[in-house]
């Protein structure tokens, strides 16, 4: 199932995904709802109102429970959406003081400037990619960018004097944009397990054998179906909001890409 997601969440724009998603959980609501009654409660044509009152109770029980679960995976998704993409944009804001910084140190620093425009271009074309497909993985190219940059500061370090404030920047920029590119890889591995959407869909299957009680009619099948294509929207929306470094709605790498100017 994680893998379907997956799959979903990078092949398909954001349209498509709620599409899919509504169009089955419509399907899958309504085919529950009507075996439930051809295969089960047919054998039961008569029931107390007691019976009646329980069946009615755990119904609602169940769609109040999907829905809690969907609320708060959406607020969840929400939040670490916008905490990522502030991440990434204080990230650009060290890239782009660091290159501030090696550019006043002049032709020497050149190496180490060349380095971080290297690291800045293979995240935003190597990295993103990497983190937006199971297994998130960093760039190794990345990775690769980052040492050649401290090993040019080291080497830029040593020409300056030790009063020099800019030994003392170099080093924190370049620690700070480190930091927060581990974190990026934490913000890419909080997807949603794949027991949830197991779990979800047996939830709603639920619900709908529930609706299943009476023989079916179309007005009944009709409000069963649309209620389930609502749950799907929702289930729809927790795809594209299940990580932040795929598809429409995701952070924008140009934001480490452009962090140079260039």
């Amino acid at each position: 199932m994680a893998a379907l997601v997956d799959l979903l969440g990078n092949s398909l724009p954001d349209a498509a995904i709620l599409a899919v998603s509504a169009s089955f959980f419509f399907l899958f609501g309504g085919a529950v709802a009507s075996l439930a009654n051809r295969m089960w409660f047919r054998r039961w044509p008569v029931h107390s109102p007691f019976d009646d009152k329980l069946a009615d109770t755990a119904h609602s029980g169940l769609l109040a429970l999907s829905a809690f679960i969907l609320a708060l995976m959406i607020t969840n998704g929400v939040s670490s959406l916008t905490k990522t993409e502030d991440n990434a944009r204080q990230e650009g804001v060290s890239i782009y003081r660091l290159g501030r910084e090696l550019d006043a140190l002049g032709p020497a620093a050149g190496p180490a400037k060349a380095a971080l425009a290297a690291y800045a271009r293979d995240v935003a074309g190597d990295e993103w990619r990497r983190l937006a497909k199971a297994p998130n993985a960093l760039s190794p190219l990345a990775q690769n960018d980052l040492d050649a940059l401290w090993t040019n500061l080291r080497a830029v370090q040593k020409t300056l004097a030790p009063t020099d404030p800019s030994r003392f920047d170099l080093a924190r920029y370049a620690d700070k944009i480190e930091s927060l590119r581990q974190t990026r890889l934490s913000d890419a591995n909080t997807n949603i397990p794949g027991a949830f959407w197991l779990i979800l869909i047996i939830i709603v299957a639920g619900s709908s054998f529930l609706s299943g009680r009476e023989k079916p009619k179309r007005f009944g099948m009709q409000v069963n179906m649309l209620h389930t294509a609502a749950i799907g929207l929702a289930v729809g929306l927790v795809i594209i909001l299940d990580n932040p470094f795929r598809g429409e709605t995701s952070i924008d790498p140009t934001i480490i890409g452009h962090a140079l100017g260039q």
